[in-house]
């Protein structure tokens, strides 16, 4: 997605009917392409209910894309803050590895957000 500052009302809708779309048909070949969707900011309130989606699936192919997405040192720091925060709500000791790249963000959410994950795991 573009970022927040390039996003448009059209763009916005769109993405949210394809969320929509897959919370009542859930795929799990869609769940890499959400983790992988964000752009900078928010999406306008929008990117904090892709998560609706991902309960629609099985916790098991969530945590496995959401791993597999955090130890890819590549993707941008849109994605990362978004899928790091993902991590936190499907709380698994798989995804420590992945959550530790995020920790070293230079970024302070990604880094913030790493700190609160690595915490619910220790917990």
């Amino acid at each position: 997605m573009p970022s927040d500052n390039n996003l448009t009302q059209e763009i916005i809708d769109e993405y949210d009917d394809v969320r929509k779309f897959f919370i009542k048909n859930p795929d799990k070949k869609a769940i890499e392409l959400f983790l992988r969707s964000f752009g900078e900011g928010d999406g306008w309130g929008v990117y904090q209910l892709v998560e609706d989606f991902f309960y629609q699936c099985s916790d098991t192919d969530v945590k496995n894309e959401i791993k597999n997405v955090l130890e890819d040192i590549t993707i941008p720091d849109s994605v990362r803050y978004w899928v790091t925060q993902t991590a936190a709500d499907f709380n698994d000791e798989m995804l420590r590895n992945g959550l530790e790249i995020s920790l070293q963000s230079k970024n302070i959410d990604i880094k913030d957000a790493a700190k609160d994950a690595i915490d619910l795991l220790d917990e």
